[in-house]
């Protein structure tokens, strides 16, 4: 170890300095504390031994501005002195001193000294060297979870893209939607799509969790359900006339195909069309919250009969219910996240409170509405998180 030796006593300084060669050590010397400075300031010393009683800058200043300075290291301080009456041990330890030594010290004292301080050093240097590693494992963690956040507002994006496009479908229908998902992804995904000439089909669906499995799954089934849009498997052609087929048999389709398991969780949705030209409709509810239909006047209606979720159970039956959208009606589809939402009280929004708000707003205009919404929402829950992901899908007749 590399010891300085700070005394003004040249013969003081000697005979330590031979001793500590003797065991070993590598010496360095200096006549007074600003000597010992400079040393300090251009050779990397673990240890110092100082006389306390020295001209120019003494063994006690010489301990305080070693402990003001920054260091890479710990340098450990032992303070000679002739005195040995408590007030000095205490203004010597208030100065940062680690260890005392009284002038008529013998070897054997030094030596154990200088042990205890080498423990003390020796771990000093071992948790340095284990804050290096964690320093380095945590940069190494930030620059994962940076790509990890990059990577997930890329899915977000792509999550958002799915979203419907265009909200003028058809001039016979107004259509809005509300989308806040739980984490940066979210299980809940919806779109209105043009079906055949003269209808829309709509679904909504919540997989069960959120995060990123929920929002693999969502993405999954929206390319399964624009996959069988495209290939023709939603509609019916009897002889030129092509119409929409039953809700219930695509809704059984995906339960055949998405069965529950360790890796693929179960999903609610609603599953649905709507005749542009006469309004009327259908929809199977799969384990889903009912829609909501308010009315012209500000009634409102729930739509379908629950039924179970979709990959719950293999041989789970579901049923199409019908429905009629008059002009000014709407329908609302919408995830439980709304219903769950809780506030500080831990009290749900439930579904007779977003009912009534539905109601209360009908002569609002649906983008002031689902905008309406959303503040009530925040309000409610105040400064807590999402816990669930929040979607609502509405669509009104002209």
């Amino acid at each position: 170890m590399r010891i300085l030796i700070v005394d003004d006593a040249l013969d003081a300084r000697e005979i330590v300095a031979r001793l500590l060669k003797r065991w070993g050590h590598d010496v360095v010397t200096a006549c007074n504390g600003l000597e010992a400075l400079e040393i300090l300031q251009r050779e990397p010393i673990r240890l110092i031994i100082s006389d306390w009683m020295m001209p120019e800058l003494d063994g006690l200043e010489l301990c305080r501005q070693v402990r003001a300075t920054q260091w890479t290291h710990y340098v450990y301080f032992i303070l000679l002195t002739a005195r040995d009456d408590k007030d000095d041990l205490i203004e010597g330890m208030t100065a940062g001193a680690d260890d005392f030594l009284t002038k008529s010290f013998n070897f054997e004292e030094l030596r154990v000294r200088l042990r205890a301080a080498e423990r003390v050093l020796n771990l000093e240097s071992q948790l340095a060297e284990r804050n290096r590693k964690l320093n380095e494992i945590n940069q190494e963690l930030q620059v994962a979870l940076d790509r990890i956040q990059l990577d997930l507002r890329a899915a977000a994006s792509l999550q958002a893209s799915l979203l419907p496009k265009n909200p003028n479908l058809s001039p016979r229908l107004v259509l809005d939607w509300l989308f806040l998902p739980a984490a940066v992804v979210g299980g809940d995904i919806f779109s209105v799509f043009p079906l055949t000439d003269d209808s829309l089909g709509f679904y909504h669906l919540d997989v069960a969790g959120h995060g990123v499995p929920a929002a693999m799954l969502s993405v999954t089934l929206n390319q399964t359900i624009k996959s069988a849009l495209a290939e023709g498997r939603l509609t019916v052609a009897t002889g030129p006339t092509v119409r929409p087929k039953p809700p219930d048999e695509t809704v059984a389709l995906l339960n055949q195909r998405f069965q529950s398991n360790d890796s693929v969780p179960y999903f609610t949705m609603v599953f649905g069309y709507f005749e542009i030209s006469t309004g009327r409709g259908q929809l199977c509810q799969a384990g889903h919250p009912h829609p909501v239909l308010v009315r012209h006047g500000g009634r409102v209606e729930r739509v379908g009969h629950a039924g179970f979720a979709v990959g719950m159970f293999e041989d789970a039956t579901f049923d199409s219910v019908d429905f009629e959208l008059a002009p000014g009606d709407r329908l609302f589809i919408y995830s439980d996240g709304i219903t769950d939402c809780r506030n500080p009280q831990g009290e749900g929004f439930e579904a007779q409170r977003f009912e009534s708000l539905l109601a209360a707003c009908h002569e609002l205009s649906l983008p002031t509405l689902t905008h309406h919404l959303d503040a009530s929402l925040a309000r409610w829950r105040g400064v807590g998180e999402i816990e669930d992901d929040i979607s609502l899908l509405a669509l009104e007749r002209r």
